[in-house]
C-alpha cells in the first residue's frame, strides 16, 4: 500500500493544480459548497469536478460536511489573497516542474539537465519564449519570497541603509516586506531585463503603493554587473541553481559592486542548504532542472564560494522558513 500511495503520488499534485488554477480555495473561502455549486462557479462538469473533490480529501486538503466540501485550515494558503499564498508555486511546481521530471532518466544516468532533455533548452531560455509560464514563475517566487521577508526582518538589522540590491530577484518578491518594515529603506532588483519588464505588474497583490514607489528595476547579467555601491546585497534562492564554479562567479560580480559600498555594507546569502537526507528531493530537483552538474551546497561549500569570491563570512542563522542566512562582508584587500 505505501508503494501504491508514492506511486500515485504525482496524480495528487496534479489535482492540487487543477484546483488552485479553478480558484476552488478562493470561492470556498472560509465556508462549504457542494460540488454541484462549485461546479456552477468553476464551470466545471459537476460529475467529474466531485471525484476531483474526492480526491482531494485524500491528502486532506479538502474536507468533508455531509454532502459539502470546505477548505482545510493547513491549506488556506492555496487562496490568492493568502498573505503567504504559495497558489502560484504550487501550479508551477505540479505542472513546469512535475514536466521536467520527466528527464530524470537522463539525468540520474548522464548528470545533464533533464529539463534540457524534455523541452530542448533550459529552464530560463524555455522562459524568455513563454510569456504565461514566466508570468507564472514570477508570481510562484514571489510565493515563495513573503515568508522569508517576513522571517528575515525580524533577525536582520537593516537600520541605517539606505538601498538594498536584490540579485536575481525575480520581480522584487523578497522587498516589499523588507521596505514595509524599514521605511527608510530603498529596493533594487537586479535581473534579467524581461523578469524586470514584468516586474511592476508581478508585485500587483501588494497594497502599499508607498513601499512600492521605493523598487525600482535595473536590468542586470550578474555575471557581469550589478548596481554598485548599496548598503545591503541579497541573494535568495539564487546560487542554489549554479555549480559551485558559477557561484564563485556570481560572487564576485557582487564583490566588485561592492566595492563602491560603504564600509558597513554586507551581503545576506539566504539559501536551504542540502545537509541532510531530507534535503535530497532539493538536490535532486537543482540536478534536473538548474545549471548543468548543480548538486546543491552544504555550508562549508557555501562559505568557501563565499570566501573564494571576496567575502568573509561573519555570522550563518537559520531562518524557519528552513533558509539559512549567511551574513558576508567584503574582504579587505
Amino acid at each position: 500500500m505505501e508503494i501504491l500511495k508514492l506511486a500515485v503520488s504525482g496524480w495528487f499534485a496534479r489535482a492540487l493544480a487543477v484546483a488552485a488554477r479553478l480558484e476552488i480555495a478562493d470561492i470556498l473561502d472560509d465556508g462549504s459548497m457542494t460540488a454541484a455549486e462549485l461546479a456552477e462557479r468553476t464551470e466545471t462538469d459537476p460529475d467529474v469536478l466531485y471525484r476531483l473533490l474526492q480526491m482531494l480529501t485524500v491528502p486532506g486538503i479538502l474536507e468533508r460536511d455531509g454532502e459539502k466540501f470546505r477548505l482545510a485550515e493547513a491549506y488556506a494558503p492555496l487562496r490568492a489573497d493568502h498573505p503567504f499564498t504559495q497558489r502560484h508555486f504550487a501550479i508551477l511546481s505540479a505542472e513546469l516542474y512535475d514536466d521536467a521530471f520527466a528527464g530524470l532518466m537522463h539525468t540520474v544516468k548522464t548528470g545533464r539537465s533533464g529539463f534540457q532533455e524534455v523541452f530542448g533548452e533550459s529552464l530560463y531560455e524555455y522562459l524568455e519564449t513563454h510569456p504565461e509560464t514566466a508570468e507564472l514563475f514570477d508570481q510562484g517566487m514571489i510565493d515563495l519570497a513573503a515568508p522569508v521577508a517576513h522571517c528575515l526582518v525580524q533577525q536582520h538589522d537593516f537600520t541605517g541603509a539606505k538601498t538594498v540590491v536584490d540579485v536575481g530577484g525575480g520581480s522584487g518578491g523578497l522587498l516589499p516586506g523588507i521596505l514595509a518594515a524599514n521605511p527608510g529603506l530603498n529596493g533594487v532588483v537586479a535581473d534579467r531585463a524581461s523578469v524586470c519588464s514584468r516586474g511592476t505588474a508581478a508585485l500587483g497583490r501588494v497594497r502599499d503603493q508607498e513601499v512600492l514607489d521605493r523598487i525600482s528595476y535595473v536590468p542586470s547579467d550578474f555575471f557581469a554587473s550589478v548596481p554598485a555601491g548599496a548598503d545591503r546585497y541579497l541573494l535568495k534562492n539564487v546560487l542554489h541553481d549554479w555549480t559551485y564554479d558559477n557561484c564563485v562567479r556570481i560572487l564576485r560580480t557582487i564583490a566588485t559592486a561592492m566595492a563602491e559600498s560603504p564600509a558597513d555594507a554586507r551581503l545576506l546569502v539566504l539559501e536551504p542548504l542540502v545537509e541532510n537526507d531530507i534535503d535530497g528531493w532539493r538536490a535532486m530537483f537543482q540536478a534536473v532542472a538548474c545549471d548543468e552538474g548543480t548538486l546543491g551546497l552544504d555550508e562549508p561549500a557555501m562559505r568557501r564560494a563565499l570566501e573564494e569570491g571576496g567575502f568573509t563570512v561573519e555570522s550563518v542563522t537559520q531562518l524557519p522558513t528552513g533558509h539559512k542566512v549567511l551574513e558576508a562582508a567584503l574582504r579587505a584587500s
